[in-house]
């Protein structure tokens, strides 16, 4: 006993500490900076968190004179840096740092990955109570003014639910998009965790996010796949109800939580002629075509905040928004880690190569790479297919 109480002890040291609160500090500065937005009209909340957590990383190398994260990854990570150096002279706007600097976020999450997980768990339980709350009474926990394609709009619960007048949840996020990426970064992540997918699913469904639905139902079945060869299928009948029950629960789940105008929204999902997907059509095409008409500085480097200048929108596309914005540099930066993983995982675990396509298939639909918290995940989620090789 006295052992066992010591060895608890000793983990209490300062550059454990000092790493832990460099992650909470990550988690806060990320998710809550939108209430100190709103609390104290600060716009300093997140740069302030996210500084601090450098610092006592730093102090946590000095301390221990050592990083736990891989040399090589940090490495790669770290040239993050020296490519904005390089590009952000060419760019519009030169002084979006987020594709590279989540970068460097990461390399102090990494490094306290296993605290990281136990504290984001947490945070997902209280993002499903949060969201569960906002659904069932219809209304925000707070709301933010922002300059959108349509103007400068108050982001209240009417304008997100639309035409249909549907209600989606946002918790501490500017918007439902948000919600529902962190609830696909989360579930990529947490991929091999049952019963925390199906928390993360809860999420999706009250954020009514389409992608995130389809993808968090698709990790859930990817899953069992994994768990379950497809021969136990027909070999062992218990196997096949545990499947069978599931998807019959999640069907349950749809038509008890949404409405119909909920549900006729996720079924236009893939119908062109949406006004919603025919609009991200065109931006689509609007995207390739200044691409083609890109100079070769700017194929190489990239030109940040020219598309947007010109249709006051993304491309709505992750890929073909990192060619416009960072260039084939940033664009090859971005993709030689899913080149890594695609081929470590063919080699070693098969099944893993399904994530990492609808991994690549969200960053088609949307801008993945765009927000600080969602490009965190983007390192993450490759991080964590290259852990297990290690």
């Amino acid at each position: 006993m006295y052992n066992g109480l010591k060895l608890n002890i000793n983990r209490i040291t300062p550059s454990n500490i000092l790493g832990n609160l460099s992650v909470i500090l990550i988690i806060v500065g990320f998710y809550f900076y939108l209430i100190a937005e709103i609390v104290f009209d600060s716009f300093s909340f997140r740069p302030a968190f996210l500084f601090l957590a450098y610092i006592f990383f730093l102090l946590n190398i000095f301390i221990t004179g050592k990083i736990k994260i891989d040399h090589q990854l940090f490495f790669y990570l770290s040239v993050s840096l020296i490519i904005y150096a390089i590009s952000s002279p060419f760019w519009l706007v030169p002084y979006d740092i987020n594709v590279y600097l989540s970068a460097i976020t990461a390399i102090v999450i990494i490094n306290n990955y296993e605290f990281f997980l136990k504290a984001i768990k947490v945070f997902i339980f209280c993002t499903l109570l949060l969201a569960f709350y906002e659904f069932v009474t219809k209304e925000y926990l707070f709301v933010v003014e922002r300059q959108t394609y349509l103007g400068f709009r108050r982001l209240d619960e009417v304008f997100f639910g639309g035409l249909s007048g549907i209600f989606r949840a946002k918790v501490y996020f500017e918007g439902p998009l948000a919600l529902s990426q962190f609830a696909i970064g989360a579930a990529l992540l947490f991929r091999n965790n049952l019963k925390l997918l199906y928390a993360i699913l809860l999420i999706s469904i009250f954020a009514n996010g389409r992608l995130g639905i389809v993808v968090c139902v698709g990790v859930i079945a990817l899953y069992y796949f994994k768990r379950y060869d497809i021969g136990s299928f027909i070999l062992k009948p218990k196997t096949l109800l545990i499947i069978l029950t599931s998807f019959i629960s999640v069907i349950v789940l749809f038509f008890s939580v949404l409405d119909k105008a909920s549900i006729e929204r996720l079924t236009e999902a893939f119908n062109t002629s949406n006004k919603g997907n025919s609009d991200r059509i065109q931006f689509w095409i609007d995207g390739f075509k200044m691409l083609m008409h890109t100079d070769l500085t700017h194929l190489i480097f990239g030109n940040n905040g020219k598309f947007e200048s010109v249709y006051n929108n993304n491309a709505e596309n992750g890929w073909l928004t990192l060619l416009l914005n960072n260039g084939i540099v940033g664009f090859v930066y971005y993709f030689i880690p899913i080149i890594l993983i695609i081929i470590v995982s063919i080699k070693k675990t098969p099944m893993d190569v399904f994530y990492i396509f609808l991994f690549i298939f969200c960053m088609f639909v949307q801008t993945f790479h765009l927000g600080a918290s969602a490009n965190l995940f983007y390192w993450l989620i490759v991080f964590s297919f290259l852990k297990p090789h290690k």
